[in-house]
């Protein structure tokens, strides 16, 4: 099952590889949370970090981003095979 960045279209072969190469499944614009995924590419060119470590989008783009259906919500979290792989960890 193949995916694609929710801003640029990229496309990954699989959930696993996408994650391996720094692509996060969601993001904030604002208040509200814009669904992925979002490849590294576009993260680092129109994101920045919050106290929280969450990718908000710069203040300068927003409004100005359309966003592609990416496809990980339509997934079986059964078919990621991530045994292993840590995400985040937060000490909240």
């Amino acid at each position: 099952m193949s995916i694609r960045c929710a801003i640029c279209g990229l496309e990954m072969n699989s959930p696993e590889e996408a994650i391996l190469e720094g692509w996060v499944p969601y993001v904030m614009e604002g208040e509200s949370e814009q669904e992925g995924p979002f490849c590294a590419s576009c993260l680092d060119a129109l994101f920045q970090t919050n106290e929280y470590g969450e990718f908000v989008l710069m203040e300068e783009y927003r409004g100005k981003i359309s966003y592609l259906d990416g496809g990980f919500e339509d997934m079986d979290p059964d078919e990621l095979d991530v045994d292993g792989l840590v995400l985040e960890y937060c000490e909240n």
